[in-house]
């Protein structure tokens, strides 16, 4: 803030301080890689191989609601462009393109940087933990497939895992991520069986190598993964109704979804599994095998256990069973629970569109989870089509109801930083790696959720004004004093510096040729900034602050206007809040 007087300066913190905190937790809760082939013009469903047509004649999106689409949908406008251009072409086809685009390799980033660095983060030859931090910010960064990023992200924060320790391979984290990104617009049943016997889930969560029962030593297997995979990456721990709602039984009480036997049921079920890649006939290789990070573990059946499992209502694997067997039987009851629609689907739009979706949206999602029209359940593309496209994520008027919309995640608004001002390195890559501190960075960072809880609860209710209301703030879970300071110093510093990193050719410069061009009329630029990073939303206290703030300072110095815009910007309740 080097560029703003004293008494700007202290303005704008007071302004900072007190209503970034105050006002955006109002805001929330207080009133309550590859180009897609051309399709065919045949008219069939945007959930099948071929797109819809275009849209008809009066059906485009209004401008407002385009740009809200695409603050849901991806990590930030490039370029106003981008809203006429879906405004030209309507949201079924910006899905067709999308869920065609070809998904960002993690891995083949990784490849590259050991076949090319030689830097400290990037020792010759070496896979480093960075390499897999970065892989992640290029996706979002670089990538054409923002949609599959952005449901690939959610879906980290739900079936998480986290090099918190650290203590994760490299591969392990990046192969992870890569299969989030296959599994984003597959099938939950498909990901629920590749996240169990993805190494790096059973490293995190202790499935790998979990051994049957003993009773000489009297050990069991291990129960970690059994209890996660049903608290938090499936049913939860109660029962719901298709809205979401709680079922209760007797007294008024929820009805538990399972106890302790069904987690040790599930825990024997998911025995005799380790590294792919040894013999799994010969017991001595489940501890001795080569660690392979990138394939799904492979099952050992003399390390299996053949008792009977009790699983969820009543079911009952049999004994003697094969661990491919009893491991397809664990996941087909989980995921034909009646609860998974319910209990993803409303995670999935809290991730994407809001923090309170109304009990009617999540049935409908739930109900698209069901059955997506053609008798496939857990179809996770019309899931999505589904939260997107949903009256309540689409209805302009929900903007200004104050039980609608959500804090968006520092993570997201920092990518949206370096989206909006094209960001770019000379080599094509970056150095974002750690930003889990609140003190001076953002509070959290991809990978590094501090358990497998993820940086905030689903349930979370800030005290005060959003609890009484008795709304959800998930994001505030991680929204603090510290936070606030840390992030206005974060986003302050990169405006200032221009950019983020260091290590040329490596640290992303922000282009502000363009904002600088309208710094002339202070108007004109928070008119663009609207549309750029406010989603649309700006208030008019907000735009009267920001025009205020910029024509102060010397109208010849334009980059010190772009830049106490941006800062302004940054931590405004108008830009931290999505409506």
């Amino acid at each position: 803030m080097e560029h703003l007087g004293f008494g700007l300066r202290t303005r704008l913190l007071r302004w900072l301080a007190g209503l970034a905190i105050v006002a955006a937790l109002a805001a929330c809760g207080a009133g309550g890689g590859g180009t897609p082939a051309p399709p065919p013009a045949d008219g069939t469903n945007a959930l099948s191989t071929n797109p819809p047509p275009p849209p008809a004649s009066g059906s485009a999106p209004a401008r407002e609601d385009a740009v809200r689409f695409l603050t849901q949908a991806t990590f930030g406008l490039k370029q106003v462009g981008e809203i006429d251009t879906l405004v030209s072409t309507g949201y079924e086809r910006w899905l067709w393109d999308q869920f065609h685009t070809d998904a960002a390799s993690h891995l083949a980033y990784l490849d590259a940087q050991k076949a090319r660095e030689t830097d400290k983060d990037h020792p010759a030859g070496q896979y480093t933990e960075e390499m897999s931090y970065e892989a992640v910010w290029q996706q979002w960064l670089r990538g054409p497939d923002q949609l599959r990023a952005r449901v690939a992200f959610a879906l980290s924060e739900i079936l998480v895992i986290s090099n918190i320790a650290p203590d994760l391979n490299p591969l392990a984290m990046s192969s992870y991520m890569d299969m989030l990104n296959r599994n984003a617009f597959g099938n939950y049943r498909t990901l629920l069986e590749d996240v169990t016997l993805h190494p790096a889930m059973g490293y995190y969560l202790n499935m790998l190598r979990s051994e049957k029962e003993d009773p000489d030593r009297g050990t069991h297997p291990n129960e970690n993964y059994a209890r996660e995979v049903l608290q938090l990456f499936s049913i939860g721990l109660v029962k719901l109704n298709p809205d979401g709602s709680v079922q209760l039984g007797a007294g008024g009480k929820p009805i538990p979804t399972y106890g302790q036997d069904e987690i040790a049921g599930f825990a024997k079920a998911f025995s005799g599994w380790s590294f792919a890649g040894a013999d799994t006939a010969n017991p001595d290789s489940f501890e001795d095998g080569n660690e392979n990070w990138t394939q799904p573990m492979k099952a050992w059946p003399a390390k299996h256990s053949s008792a009977e499992k009790l699983l969820l209502n009543g079911q009952k694997l049999p004994a003697g069973q094969t661990p491919e067997q009893d491991m397809k039987g664990a996941l087909d009851a989980i995921f034909q629970h009646p609860n998974v629609g319910p209990f993803i689907g409303r995670q999935l739009i809290q991730r994407l569109v809001t923090s309170n979706p109304s009990p009617a949206y999540i049935q409908r999602v739930a109900d698209v989870f069901a059955n997506d029209g053609s008798g496939v359940r857990g179809n996770l593309k019309a899931v999505v089509r589904a939260i997107l496209l949903d009256p309540e994520a689409r209805d302009p008027a929900r903007a200004a109801d104050g039980r609608f919309g959500k804090q968006r995640e520092p993570v997201i608004r920092f990518a949206n930083y370096l989206r909006a001002t094209n960001a770019a390195s000379a080599s094509g890559s970056n150095r974002i790696h750690y930003l889990d501190s609140a003190d001076n960075a953002l509070g959290q960072s991809p990978l590094l959720s501090p358990s497998v809880f993820n940086f905030f609860s689903p349930n979370y209710r800030q005290p005060g004004r959003i609890a009484a209301a008795g709304l959800y703030s998930p994001e505030f879970q991680i929204t603090t004093e510290t936070s606030v300071v840390g992030s206005l110093n974060f986003f302050s510093g990169l405006v200032n510096d221009g950019g983020y990193g260091w290590e040329e050719p490596h640290r992303l410069k922000m282009n502000y040729a363009p904002l600088e061009a309208l710094a002339g009329d202070p108007a004109a630029l928070a008119e663009r900034l609207n549309w750029l990073l406010y989603a649309g939303a700006m208030s008019a206290d907000t735009r009267a602050l920001l025009v205020a703030t910029v024509a102060a300072l010397d109208a010849a110095d334009k980059t010190a206007r772009v830049k106490a815009a941006l800062i302004l910007t940054a931590i405004s309740p108008d830009y931290v809040i999505q409506k």
